[in-house]
């Protein structure tokens, strides 16, 4: 008989398991879900995950995950946690109810990734905590110690994705910098208002940092909108400019924007500028001040306009770039937290100079580190 259950204690939670047992499971699931991206295979795959919509319509958001296949199929629906569409999900496939098996069906491979799961902001970033939850660094972990010294391949690719752990939760900090008056503010709601994914907007003055957090191809982003750098100021302006170049400082991603109707534009400050910087053109509605030879096409610009939206859509696609070069696939392992993605790169550093005992010990302290 095919049955559904909910796996996760009643009350309201961020994230709530509903579990889908038996012969017509798949087949359900599939009538019913709609990936992201590509479709779901005509048999169930074990520790496979895919996220995308459930229901007709928009649906709503979720995360299949097939969690075994034998000695029957069980395809586990991760949701958001309101009573609601938990009882939305249960009703959607009209199966007989048995949340007996709630008890004792799950077995936790690694609950230390439960915590980040909670508050996780965006599903990608939730579906690759989904992942580790279920054992994906754990096991990459054993693997690796099971083949020291000569794991320096695995590891390496395991010391790639810490860059991704570390913002699962937080996100990434994209600062707009550049002078005063070439239309920071204006990008970054254009940028929000591109995405329509606004998340927390955070109130302030021109003098002060004014962030606003969106989803960027489902990872966390955070924009961060600082006063115009110049040289001369005001003293209260001038304590805005040093804030300004802290952020720019701390940024994972610096945009630096450039006003073409602007005879003298300012350009990024040689002392400041670094490898993750994006130079932009704004306002390139308009008739550019600039002679053609001075448009700058040897820095790889973007031409935008805050105004009209052009550009715009390629500007956050570049930014998404420079944050993740390389997204981890379906069930690949990620250390799942900044202390894991230091323990994961000491490692890395210590067995790349031939300190296999030490990077043992810090891959076995990373099966128990938080």
């Amino acid at each position: 008989m095919t049955r559904v259950s909910v796996l996760t204690p009643p009350g309201t939670g961020a994230i709530a398991t509903v579990a889908v047992i038996g012969k017509r499971a798949w087949g359900l699931v599939r009538e019913r879900f709609r990936p992201a991206k590509g479709e779901l295979p005509d048999a169930p795959a074990v520790h496979r995950f895919w996220y995308g919509n459930l229901g007709d319509g928009p649906g709503d958001e979720v995360i299949v995950a097939v969690r075994q296949v034998t000695p029957e199929v069980v395809v586990e629906i991760h949701c958001h946690g309101g009573r609601r569409v938990v009882n939305w999900v249960v009703e959607m496939f009209g199966l007989p109810r048995d949340d007996t098996l709630a008890v004792g069906s799950r077995q936790t491979t690694d609950s230390r990734a439960l915590d980040p799961l909670t508050r996780a902001s965006t599903t990608r970033s939730a579906a690759i905590l989904l992942d580790q939850y279920h054992g994906a660094f754990t096991l990459a972990v054993y693997s690796i110690l099971a083949n020291l010294p000569n794991a320096a391949d695995d590891l390496a690719r395991l010391a790639a994705r810490t860059h991704i752990g570390r913002h699962l939760v937080e996100p990434w900090r994209v600062v707009v910098a550049g002078p005063p008056n070439v239309g920071k503010s204006s990008l970054i709601n254009a940028l929000a208002g591109y995405q329509r994914s606004v998340v927390a907007p955070v109130a302030g003055t021109t003098r002060d940092v004014v962030t606003v957090r969106i989803a960027a191809d489902g990872w966390p982003i955070e924009l961060s909108d600082t006063a115009g750098l110049r040289e001369s100021a005001g003293s209260l302006e001038a304590a805005g400019i040093e804030l300004a170049k802290r952020e720019v400082a701390a940024a994972d991603v610096v945009v630096w924007v450039m006003d073409t109707t602007d005879p003298h534009p300012a350009w990024p400050p040689d002392h400041l500028r670094g490898p993750n910087w994006i130079v932009v053109l704004n306002k390139c509605d308009r008739p550019t001040a600039w002679p053609p030879t001075d448009l700058g096409e040897a820095w790889g610009m973007l031409r935008v306009s805050a105004t009209t939206g052009e550009g715009v859509p390629s500007l956050l696609g570049e930014i998404v770039r420079r944050c993740v070069p390389v997204a981890p696939l379906d069930g690949e392992a990620v250390p799942f937290t900044p202390t894991l993605a230091d323990r994961i790169e000491q490692a890395h550093s210590a067995l790349t100079a031939g300190n296999t005992d030490t990077a043992r010990q810090l891959l076995e302290s990373s099966l128990t580190s938080r």
